[in-house]
């Protein structure tokens, strides 16, 4: 386990509610692995208000501390004790004072729910004075979208699997994926069009100023960017598509972006003007283009070649 820590200051001042949910000192580790979207979008957070909060040492409340796990430590029975479910991210809180079982939490919008309410003074924060009831709404649902319809598989039984995972599961067991985890052919092909349904409607729905809703990052921005670090790389790898998001940097030298998506192709270039955003996709990139020096990516890629006249998958 290697761990990191980041120390989330208290902002001076505040509402009554602040100042209470404050009070209490609170040591948090986040469970994390580098090439994890959803866990990501925790690390952008943090990222983010570490740089837009400077105040005196003295005035910490909370401290986050992160736990980069292996393949090995998430499959162990320790583990299993913080997330049954055996997956990233997960928290775990113990608070000053109280000589209860430390909480543990999973699911990243949970995590990140949490993290606002502790620190009120967050960028992020869903309720400050900038926002409407309608933003709000809309923030939620384009994050609501990507967590039951690209990000997650919502049943924990073998072979069931989230959408993204169209992208990099093997069909047969492999070193990069177990036997409880493997995908069909048929199952591959209809998370493939999932995927671009669901590029669909966030291009024609999202309120982009530039960011997905509106003038300002939210938690939108943070919980598609990950993901869409994961597509930039291995969509057009595994399934020939023409390129959406493109940084600039990408070793295949895209030049142009899907036409279709030009609203998302901005937005991404629009996050990437942010160093926490150039950071994060640095390491889910880094740690991608790792996995593919190792062979990871070409059963998929083989599996879907074989298997050309029979499905769609290439949509842009």
């Amino acid at each position: 386990l290697v761990h990191n820590s980041y120390i989330i200051p208290k902002m001076p001042g505040g509402s009554a509610r602040a100042t209470m949910t404050s009070v209490r000192k609170r040591r948090c580790t986040l469970y994390d692995m580098k090439h994890s979207n959803n866990a990501a979008r925790i690390r952008l957070w943090l990222r983010l208000n570490k740089d837009a909060l400077d105040v005196a040492a003295s005035s910490e409340d909370v401290v986050v501390e992160t736990k980069w796990l292996s393949h090995d430590d998430i499959e162990s029975d320790s583990y299993a004790s913080i997330n049954p479910l055996k997956k990233v991210p997960a928290l775990m809180v113990q608070v000053a004072g109280d000589q209860s079982e430390p909480l543990h939490l999973f699911e990243a919008s949970v995590i990140l729910n949490y993290l606002e309410d502790v620190l009120p003074a967050s960028v992020l924060k869903m309720t400050d004075a900038n926002s409407t009831p309608e933003s709000r709404a809309l923030v939620s649902l384009v994050a609501r979208c990507h967590d039951l319809y690209i990000a997650s598989p919502n049943c924990t039984e073998p072979n069931f699997s989230h959408t993204q995972g169209c992208m990099y599961l093997d069909p047969i067991p492999t070193a990069f994926t177990s036997a409880r985890r493997t995908m069909d052919i048929k199952t591959r092909a209809a998370k493939v069009a999932e995927i671009y349904k669901q590029l669909c409607w966030l291009e024609s729905n999202g309120k982009f100023g530039p960011y997905l809703v509106g003038d300002r990052l939210t938690h939108a921005d943070l919980t598609w960017f990950p993901t869409t670090v994961f597509m930039e790389l291995l969509l057009p790898l595994v399934f020939d598509w023409t390129p959406i998001f493109v940084a600039g940097d990408n070793e295949e030298e895209y030049v142009t972006t899907a036409k279709e998506f030009s609203r998302l192709g901005e937005w991404f270039q629009t996050c990437l003007s942010n160093p926490c955003f150039v950071e994060t996709r640095k390491e889910i990139r880094d740690a991608l283009l790792g996995q593919k020096a190792k062979g990871r990516f070409a059963a998929v890629r083989d599996d879907v070649e074989a298997h050309r006249g029979e499905y769609k998958w290439k949509y842009v």
